[in-house]
């Protein structure tokens, strides 16, 4: 019961959409907020983002720090990624995080 990617549709056949788990933009964190209608940030590049990292967002951009296959984190929209639902994540990788 995986979602699509963020391109397809984002929808666990399981548990709807409700539980879908986006990685920010800019690092490898689960987002928690989401923006402009197109960015997921998480806590950390969220914040820095509104104390003005917005002047130069390449400035937020981490290396890869999870073992989850996902495009480059940067700053174009090529950098989103649907992590899937987490509900089916916890089910069977025994609660672990990302």
């Amino acid at each position: 019961a995986q979602a699509s990617g963020y391109a397809g549709q984002v929808k666990c056949r399981k548990h709807g959409e409700r539980y879908i788990e986006f990685k920010c933009r800019f690092c490898c964190e689960v987002a928690t907020f989401f923006c402009f209608g197109h960015t997921h940030f998480c806590e950390g590049c969220h914040l820095k983002w509104t104390q003005g990292a917005h002047t130069k967002p390449a400035s937020l951009v981490k290396p890869c720090a999870c073992q989850e296959k996902h495009p480059p984190s940067g700053t174009t929209a090529a950098s989103e990624h649907c992590y899937g639902c987490s509900l089916c994540r916890i089910a069977t990788k025994d609660s672990a995080p990302i």
